[in-house]
């Protein structure tokens, strides 16, 4: 009986820290937020693997306070300066923020992969907060972010220092794009002061306005969305592809057949040209590098001479962010 009780406090754990964005957000009224966002855990740590460590903040005497973290790629951070920390250095007892998910393996406790842990937390300090930008509107004076998990708009503004993360490369706030994660320090007021930047994981962005005008890194193409009789928004392949520098043609079997631009930056060593194959009615197929084909769920259709594919099967076919 004690197992199954722990089992569902486990469970209401995870769903609270998948909610509590959305739940602020009902009670005041504001509609909630449509994009789950890395979630903050915090406590000490126990390891418990040479890659995993129990995350507890001890404030019950079970295991339903806790979260398991998988450490994998993630940033090991000082909270104060943003400087890279050596993960041998941390030790059980040490207290940590980290970032996982937001999707989490429903066990007891629950598990996820972290985004990124900082250490070295002075006591009373304010912990920078971890963001990932979905939409984004910059001036001379401000750039004004939507951040996934959260309804309020974060406004970074100009005087605001902004560095980038492990390289020399010079960013600004026009590098505040959708898909790209940032972590932010505040001060006393609340108003961002530093902000630094993670390397982008992503080709682009796509977007979609009021009028279904699909426009790609920022810039509207001429094309609008398709509806699929499932209700799934379907792009433009061409008009998304031939935007982003890619070749696009056609194939009697393989349908349309999107291939890196000329201009763009290939992997060493790359088999393949091809990044994805749509067939009207067919599969969807994604192409790594060294030739290796995945089926990729969605719909594809032709229309009037247009092919269009499903936005997240495009998406995930070209490794594009799909900004709000």
């Amino acid at each position: 009986m004690k197992k199954r009780i722990l089992q569902c406090l486990s469970l209401l754990l995870c769903a609270a820290l998948l909610a509590v964005p959305a739940a602020a957000a009902e009670d005041d009224g504001r509609e909630p937020p449509a994009r789950l966002g890395p979630v903050q855990a915090w406590g000490t740590v126990t390891w418990t693997g040479e890659d995993t460590f129990l995350l507890d903040r001890g404030e019950r005497d079970d295991l339903s306070d806790a979260v398991v973290v998988h450490v994998g790629d993630a940033p090991y951070l000082d909270a104060v300066t943003g400087g890279t920390l050596n993960l041998d250095t941390l030790e059980d007892g040490d207290t940590v923020y980290a970032w996982v998910g937001p999707a989490m393996m429903l066990s007891m406790p629950p598990q996820a992969t972290a985004s990124l842990i900082l250490g070295n937390i002075p006591a009373d300090y304010a912990v920078p907060q971890f963001y990932e930008i979905t939409s984004s509107t910059v001036t001379g004076e401000a750039a004004v972010l939507s951040v996934a998990g959260s309804s309020d708009a974060l406004t970074v503004p100009a005087s605001a220092q902004v560095l980038p993360y492990l390289t020399r490369n010079i960013v600004t706030l026009a590098d505040l794009i959708p898909g790209t994660r940032i972590l932010v320090w505040s001060d006393a007021q609340g108003e961002p002061e530093k902000v630094l930047v993670f390397p982008y994981a992503y080709r682009g962005y796509v977007s979609v306005g009021e009028d279904g005008i699909v426009s790609v890194n920022g810039q509207a193409t001429t094309r609008k969305v398709r509806t699929a009789d499932d209700g799934d928004t379907l792009l433009p392949i061409r008009a998304v592809a031939e935007a982003l520098g890619m070749s696009v043609r056609w194939d009697a079997k393989q349908g349309a057949v999107v291939s890196y631009g000329d201009d763009m930056v290939k992997p060493v060593p790359l088999t393949s040209e091809t990044l994805m194959t749509a067939v009207p009615g067919g599969a969807i197929t994604m192409v790594a590098a060294d030739g290796t084909e995945e089926p990729v769920y969605g719909t594809c259709l032709k229309e009037d001479g247009t092919t269009y594919v499903s936005r997240t099967a495009l998406a995930q076919a070209l490794n594009l962010y799909l900004a709000d």
